[in-house]
């Protein structure tokens, strides 16, 4: 830990976890590790929400196996007899949590070790009372997915570029679940006062801290790695459920958020405008590309045209993807990522077609839902 940091606040690690055999060991692990090198008190609660596999025998073996981190550490398991979803789990492991602040972990994330210190840092010296910090996506392998890494290339975009900017403004929305610390007190008072409603609870929950005046942060220096899908179907299948869980709470849930006079309510308007109904005219532009070409006076110039676009298209992109990768890495080229830049155009593309997707069928009553396609199979 820094040397600025003084106060050592207990920490209450919450992990809910279905069907994550392959996945917890690596998980708690690194959770332990953290906290061996944490100066103030900690716990571990898994909250094995009705699993089939041998999830909960996992996790005690891994508590087992590792007992010299264990001996300052409390972990405790508790079982759902069914499966009754992630929010129920948060609320059972809250509900036993002992600390004064509590870490919402993913049972497929991982901590570096000096994630937990760097987060207790930043609430020292920020006064907030909730923050995340950034995600590195991976398939737990080599990471030579093309999909993984277009998605590298995607996180390092919207959290060390846009969450930073959220951030300067206390105006982050989202703690995701691979990664965040929030006072237990507050977190519990909102899960137990209300219900949560959509599919993507961990914007549903940070919204109504940013409405209660809770302050959100950011913390650039507290990374953890998470498990991305490695194909198409598990891509679609997850961007179907945030962006639809996104439209749930700006136009439904936390619709109100949208007309108070703050910043949160500003990104949110950009969020509904910029990406949402950017994604409209982007289809249609798509689209109406080749009757643009068919009734264009001068093709041969049209193409050009096209092409000169594109060109000033990937540079631009390339100067962007170049920023975002210092933010998020300390460096200009993270694992050759920039040489795969032009991949991401393909990756942005499917996102618009999956927001277009979501804004037709939120409109005909989809609320989202979680698909058992949606996480990738790992050997």
């Amino acid at each position: 830990i820094r040397k600025g940091a003084k106060n050592y606040p207990g920490i209450s690690f919450v992990i809910p976890a279905f069907n994550e055999e392959r996945l917890i060991s690596r998980c708690l692990l690194s959770l332990l590790k953290c906290s061996a090198k944490y100066l103030g008190r900690s716990e571990i609660i898994v909250v094995d929400d009705g699993s089939t596999d041998f999830t909960y025998e996992t996790a005690w073996s891994t508590f087992a196996k590792y007992q010299r981190y264990v001996s300052q550490t409390k972990g405790k398991i508790i079982r759902h007899t069914g499966n009754l979803g992630r929010a129920e789990a948060i609320r059972t492991g809250l509900n036993k949590a002992m600390m004064e602040n509590v870490c919402v972990v993913d049972a497929d994330s991982w901590w570096e070790l000096d994630t937990l210190s760097e987060l207790i840092d930043f609430i020292n010296g920020e006064s907030k009372s909730a923050v995340t910090g950034y995600i590195h996506p991976t398939d737990g392998k080599r990471e030579r997915n093309l999909f993984v890494i277009s998605q590298q290339q995607e996180y390092s975009h919207s959290l060390a570029v846009f969450r930073c900017a959220q951030a300067l403004h206390n105006a982050v929305f989202i703690v995701p679940g691979p990664i965040g610390l929030q006072e237990a007190n507050k977190m519990r008072e909102i899960l137990n006062e209300r219900s949560t409603r959509s599919v993507t609870e961990d914007m549903e929950v940070t919204l109504e801290m940013q409405k209660r005046g809770i302050g959100v942060s950011y913390a650039e220096n507290a990374h953890s790695v998470t498990i991305a899908p490695t194909s198409l179907s598990t891509f679609w299948n997850q961007r179907l459920r945030w962006f639809t869980g996104g439209l749930h709470n700006l136009l439904g849930i936390h619709r109100r958020m949208l007309f108070k006079k703050t910043w949160v309510s500003l990104l949110l308007w950009y969020s509904l405008i910029a990406e949402y109904g950017g994604a409209i005219l982007e289809v249609c532009a798509l689209f109406g590309l080749p009757l643009l070409y068919w009734f264009a006076p001068d093709r041969t110039f049209f193409l050009y045209n096209v092409l000169t676009f594109l060109i000033l298209v990937l540079v631009v992109g390339a100067v962007y993807q170049a920023i975002a990768l210092k933010f998020a890495y300390n460096q200009f080229n993270h694992g050759k990522l920039l040489l795969y830049m032009p991949l991401y155009l393909v990756l942005r593309f499917i996102n618009v077609f999956a927001r277009f997707t979501c804004l037709i069928t939120y409109v005909l009553g989809d609320r989202g839902s979680w698909r058992k396609a949606e996480r990738p199979m790992l050997s």
